[in-house]
Parts: C-alpha cells; sequence; structure tokens
C-alpha cells in the first residue's frame, strides 16, 4: 500500500516526527519507556498521550494534557476517556487513532472546526507507541493552533472524499493523511 507523504506547516510537528523516528528500532514504533519526559520538553505543552486499553476496538484514556491545550479547549481532559467527548468529536477522532493502531504509522492532519464560538484551525499529529513491540498501546498526539497565514501556504491536500483537482473549500478539515515514513536503517 503506498502512503501519500503530506509535508506538516508546523516546524514543531516536524521536529517530533523527526523525534519520534530516532526512537524507533527496526522500523517499530518507539516504546514508551525510551522516551523521558525531558525529552518531550519542547511539545509538552501542546501534546495529549492516550493509554490504549484493550485490543480490538481500544478505549482511549488522557494520561497526559499539556497546558497549551487546555487553554486552548478550557478544560484538562486528564483521566478521561475519548467516550467522555461528545458524539461529533469522537467520531472524528476514534477513527483516526484507530488507523493509527491497525497501520502502526503516523497520520498527521488539519483540522477546522468551531471552538468556544471561532473557528480554528489546528495541525494533528498522531504519532503511535507500543511497550512490546506488537500491539500500540500509546498515542503521542500533538496539536499546533495554525494561523490563517500558515494554513493559506499549505498546499491542498487530496485525502478520502477528494479527489485531485478539487480540493476542499478554504477553511475545510482535510481528512487524516497517513505520512509515508522512512524506517531507520532502510534506504531511499
Amino acid at each position: 500500500m503506498t502512503k501519500e507523504r503530506t509535508e506538516l506547516a508546523t516546524p514543531y510537528l516536524s521536529g517530533l516526527l523527526e523525534f519520534w523516528l530516532t526512537k524507533s528500532v527496526a522500523g517499530r514504533p518507539p516504546v514508551p519507556s525510551s522516551i523521558a519526559p525531558a525529552d518531550l520538553r519542547p511539545w509538552k505543552d501542546n501534546i495529549v498521550v492516550f493509554e490504549v486499553i484493550g485490543e480490538e476496538s481500544g478505549t482511549f484514556v488522557y494520561s497526559y494534557y499539556g497546558r497549551a491545550l487546555v487553554a486552548a479547549f478550557g478544560q484538562s481532559r486528564l483521566g478521561a476517556t475519548l467516550d467522555d467527548l461528545p458524539p461529533e468529536q469522537r467520531a472524528v477522532l476514534q477513527p483516526e487513532y484507530e488507523t493509527v493502531r491497525r497501520e502502526r504509522l503516523p497520520v498527521a492532519r488539519v483540522h477546522t472546526a468551531v471552538f468556544g464560538g471561532r473557528t480554528r484551525s489546528f495541525e494533528r499529529l498522531v504519532l503511535p507507541m507500543s511497550s512490546d513491540g506488537t500491539s500500540i498501546d500509546k498515542l503521542l498526539v500533538a496539536a499546533y493552533e495554525m494561523t490563517p497565514r500558515e494554513l493559506a501556504a499549505r498546499p491542498p491536500v487530496h485525502s478520502q472524499g477528494h479527489s485531485p483537482g478539487h480540493s476542499p473549500a478554504p477553511g475545510a478539515s482535510s481528512g487524516p493523511v497517513p505520512l509515508t515514513v522512512q524506517k531507520p536503517g532502510a534506504s531511499a
């Protein structure tokens, strides 16, 4: 299966993806214990960590919730589950997180919606992690708010529901786009 490559507009997300790749071993997602909390300092305010409980359709529990996201969304979800979100939000996030678990690859997208009465856009990156090298038991999710200028400069992404030549309307969310990542030790 060929994965579409998208460029991340937010430099912080590009840096986090590169960091994640350095922690990947033999083409497998990183082991959470290989990442010290201090390693995540550059991104700590804009990340969420989920514990994934269950094999098939997992329960996603917020085990870390960054301060910038608390400020952006008006509350911390620490200790809550994805099931606690409003149905329309859960309907967007659950399939995305399940895809990352199943495919064991990062996914990025820009999400535009009304938050707190304001239309805002966030670039998101979802990174899988595996304690045993087999099952994905944690997700590291980073989200950075995009300025209108960053959003306008981003090339259109063609994803599910959009055919080439017909990009989404300005301000619309792009669907999740699996990232093509070069596995450590592999050649281009």
